[in-house]
């Protein structure tokens, strides 16, 4: 199966103020998009899930730096194509759903001029052309009344309408990949369904490579096909999906999926992971999750586990990874 997009050893830190040492986000990080599949980026908020789809889009704070590491995507590096030629493939080629729309649209524009700057800039599409363009792709995504909500500012929308017009922005233009960062974010769970769903429809008709970014197992489970799980900056576990929750193997992923609100006895707490992700400027020497994990050793604390292969191309970064049994 061939790959749409290549991340090999993506290192990016960021300056802080007064500081002289520079905070690594992301460390060494390798993934595999195939194409037409779902990839899911899993892990705490700060694990550098966002950080990695930004700096693959260009879109990195002025602060921050890819230090080393290539993105193969076409044929080109995309760490290190010209800002010109970047700007082609954004928006294009590879489109990016933000994780909050209300602040991602411009609240002075309405959402179908939005829409329209797009087309206009990469297709060549007159105004009229982009305008009916865009109605139908509003109508596409299921925005009720397209030709009326193409002329409301993003305040006038609801947020599962204007979740619609992110996916409707990123996918006018038939992207090959398209990056979700947390789409269905503060939407409750019918407005989530409705999302997922139509994502899952939209990608069946294009062909499309989805890389989806989310701290939600729920979602992971309905719409993707291969999961990295990621923490404190590093990939900790690769499976497909089905093998993750049938058999994850980081203790990492065991407590994430001991995390998950179940049908439980009345009184009884909820699973926490103990501790706290650690400081980016006061890594372990060790294993990154050895402060927090159970089983933890010596070896552990001292020494980095590399990515070991279980088999199927399920990878865990464990010295001791433990394989199949509830993760309860």
């Amino acid at each position: 199966m061939s790959n749409i997009l290549e991340i090999r050893n993506l290192v990016v830190s960021f300056a802080s103020d007064g500081l002289k040492d520079r905070a690594v986000a992301v460390n060494g990080v390798d993934i595999d998009i195939p194409a037409g599949k779902t990839v899911s980026l899993v892990g705490e908020s700060g694990c550098g899930k966002s950080v990695t789809s930004l700096s693959v889009m260009g879109l990195l704070a002025d602060n921050g730096r890819v230090d080393s590491g290539e993105a193969i995507f076409g044929g080109k590096d995309l760490l290190k194509l010209p800002d010109k030629q970047l700007r082609e493939i954004r928006g294009n080629r590879i489109s990016m759903i933000f994780q909050e729309p209300m602040t991602s649209l411009n609240p002075v524009l309405t959402v179908g001029r939005q829409v329209d700057e797009a087309l206009r800039l990469h297709s060549g599409l007159d105004k009229a052309a982009a305008r009916k363009r865009t109605i139908e792709i509003f109508e596409k995504v299921g925005i009720p009344e397209p030709e009326r909500r193409y002329g409301c500012y993003p305040h006038q929308l609801s947020g599962g309408l204007r979740q619609r017009v992110m996916i409707g922005m990123a996918m006018v233009l038939q992207p090959d990949l398209l990056i979700a960062d947390e789409p269905t974010t503060a939407l409750d769970v019918s407005i989530e369904a409705q999302i997922l769903r139509l994502m899952r429809d939209l990608q069946k008709d294009s062909g499309m490579s989805i890389l989806m970014i989310t701290h939600n197992l729920g979602v992971v489970a309905e719409i993707c096909d291969w999961v990295y799980v990621m923490y404190a900056g590093e990939v900790v576990e690769k499976a497909d999906v089905f093998t993750l929750f049938r058999a994850c193997a980081h203790p990492y992923t065991r407590g994430l999926m001991a995390s998950l609100p179940r049908m439980t006895p009345k009184g009884q707490r909820l699973y926490n992971i103990m501790g706290t992700v650690p400081n980016l400027r006061a890594m372990p020497v060790g294993c990154r999750f050895s402060p927090r994990c159970e089983f933890a050793t010596e070896r552990c604390r001292s020494e980095k586990p590399p990515l070991t292969d279980l088999g199927d191309r399920h990878l865990c970064r464990c010295f001791d990874p433990r394989m199949g049994g509830d993760a309860t």
